[in-house]
């Protein structure tokens, strides 16, 4: 089968990126050809097809522009990029794929690119990612970093009100108008045949708000299990790895740290906050807070997987975290916060514990638990293994991948029959 895998970014930018060279390398050990589509860019991997991806583009050159022709110019592009229709159309043309497996499209691509899609008879499958269809800023969070559904997938201008998107009434402005052209021209509900969601908190919620009459299925996220060796040796340290932002919580984790007591925490990661952290650990003498950065490949997984455990502390509805997936499949039991998909990858009690946003007191006392019971610890994480073995490995993936690609295809030919 030939797949067409249409993601805005062709580097490393974060799970989702990550899911998406997962199912890829997946896709091609079968024996499936895989066409990608992105956009240009200095990070981007390597690949044949490179010359058709859409010229570099982004939200952010309308805001680094004083020229208002030209911001005005971007705007529309954001909303709908016409110049990357143009090269997926080529791109189609001239590799003649079976199947359309989108990703995240929106500011960069733009849903311009689904319309090119059905233009050329292709079945669509969406993997949803983020919130994007049904709240402008894409995860639930207004400007003053509150949990906010007040949207509800078409009350967008809440959006420029609150300030949701990088706490500028500018740049919510542009993504407000987005969400409403996205809206009325009904981008997502005409062009895409099947949504598929890795939590079901996430399918719930789009759903909910507007997507009632059309299939949105669950299939948790995928790790190539051979790469994720378990180590129950255990040193004297746990981890946070992810993005240093503030939805990221990392600000509660060292709240939280100052009453941790028998292990230092490593902060794996790099981001916007990062200097305002590293600055906060050397004022408040948080000697057991070791900041190290961005890491990645083996590095990070020998580091991962010889803690004592993992801490998500999402204080946004994070859909579903890829860290905890290579957390489980790693050994290690992991404290996640009751936030979006999170509770639906931890087991209370059995693989990890989960508590309530803002309960420092029982991050607290179940972190001090697994220092103090090391044991139990590697039993917890004994369990999160057979867990990542029976419900996150590639033969279970491709499986259910192959059954969604053929629904795809099936309500595609029921779309074609129906109009006709």
């Amino acid at each position: 089968m030939k797949i067409l895998m249409v993601h805005k970014f062709y580097y490393i930018e974060g799970g989702a990126e990550r899911y998406v060279f997962n199912v890829t390398d997946l896709l091609k050990e079968k024996g499936h050809t895989i066409i990608p589509f992105a956009m240009q860019d200095d990070r981007n991997f390597a690949t044949d097809y490179s010359r058709y991806f859409a010229d570099r583009f982004g939200p952010d050159q309308m805001f680094e522009n004083r020229d208002s022709r030209k911001r005005l110019h971007i705007a529309r592009r954001v909303i709908f990029n016409r110049p990357a229709q143009a090269k997926l159309a080529r791109l189609i043309e001239a590799t003649k794929p079976d199947i359309a497996h989108v990703h995240s499209v929106y500011h960069h691509l733009s849903p311009s690119v689904l319309f090119t899609l059905k233009k050329h008879n292709l079945p669509v499958m969406l993997t949803l990612h983020d919130y994007k269809m049904v709240c402008p800023n894409y995860i639930f969070l207004d400007g003053a970093r509150q949990v906010c559904e007040v949207c509800r997938g078409k009350h967008f201008w809440h959006a420029t009100a609150r300030k949701c998107f990088r706490n500028s009434y500018a740049a919510s402005a542009l993504v407000t108008a987005e969400a409403y052209w996205n809206y009325w021209r009904k981008s997502y509900l005409k062009n895409v045949d099947l949504f598929v969601s890795p939590s079901q908190f996430l399918a719930d919620k789009v759903s909910r708000y507007g997507y009632q009459k059309k299939p949105v299925l669950v299939q948790p996220y995928t790790l190539d299990l051979g790469l994720y060796e378990p180590c129950y040796d255990r040193s004297d340290y746990f981890v946070f790895m992810g993005r240093l932002t503030h939805e990221k919580g990392v600000h509660f984790l060292l709240d939280a740290a100052k009453d941790i007591r028998g292990a230092d925490l490593l902060i794996l990661g790099s981001g916007p906050i990062e200097n305002e952290l590293r600055e906060r650990v050397r004022k408040e003498n948080l000697h057991h807070v070791k900041m190290l950065g961005f890491q990645s490949g083996a590095a990070l997984r020998d580091l991962v997987r010889r803690a004592k455990f993992t801490v998500i502390t999402s204080e946004w509805h994070d859909n579903s975290p890829l860290v905890i997936y290579e957390s489980l499949a790693l050994g290690n039991p992991v404290i996640g916060a009751r936030m979006g998909g999170i509770p639906e990858l931890i087991e209370e009690g059995v693989d990890g514990f989960i508590y309530d946003r803002g309960d420092l007191k029982t991050v607290v006392e179940r972190a001090n638990f697994l220092i103090q019971n090391p044991q139990r610890a590697i039993e917890m994480g004994q369990m999160a293994r057979q867990k990542a073995e029976r419900l996150f490995g590639f033969d279970q993936h491709y499986a259910k991948l192959l059954e969604l690609y053929d629904y795809t295809k099936f309500l595609a030919r029921k779309k074609v029959t129906t109009r006709i």
